[in-house]
């Protein structure tokens, strides 16, 4: 691939055949080193609080890239954001998280926008052509 590859990328997302197809794409596209999976935010979340209890402050040990479902038992997506932007993103600010998504309205758009590393809604399906797309803008610093 013509960018450089994230070390570790986390997909948060309760529908077991999806977060398989995710890490198909992630891997077959060399986007990352690691995929690792959560079937809620709550999953999410405990990794996190894992690697910081573990007193990893490198950068390189945090994912990357969040790719967030936002409708999942447990805790939903948004729950997530809002528990993510207090308790873990202080220690990992150079994350980004895509919501994914099928049915994305403007209200959630708007939501979404008080969260800083929030950085695009995939309505569609993952792909290796987005991916590279969003690796050149994440290195570009510009939204998708």
């Amino acid at each position: 691939m013509p960018y450089e590859q994230l070390k570790k990328v986390l997909c948060i997302n309760d529908n077991e055949v999806t977060l398989w197809i995710q890490k198909q794409i992630l891997n077959k596209s060399k986007f990352s080193e690691e995929v690792i999976t959560a079937f809620n935010g709550l999953e999410g979340l405990e990794y996190y609080k894992n690697l910081i209890n573990g007193n990893t402050e490198n950068q390189n040990n945090f994912p990357g890239l969040i790719l967030l479902d936002l409708h999942m038992p447990v805790m939903d997506g948004w729950e997530f954001l809002y528990r993510f932007s207090s308790e873990i993103y202080p220690h990992c600010k150079n994350t980004k998280v895509i919501i994914t998504s099928y049915s994305i309205d403007e209200v959630d758009s708007e939501r979404a926008k008080k969260y800083p590393f929030v950085v695009d809604f995939l309505t569609s399906s993952l792909s290796v052509d987005y991916l590279e797309s969003l690796q050149r803008s994440l290195l570009s610093d510009e939204l998708v």
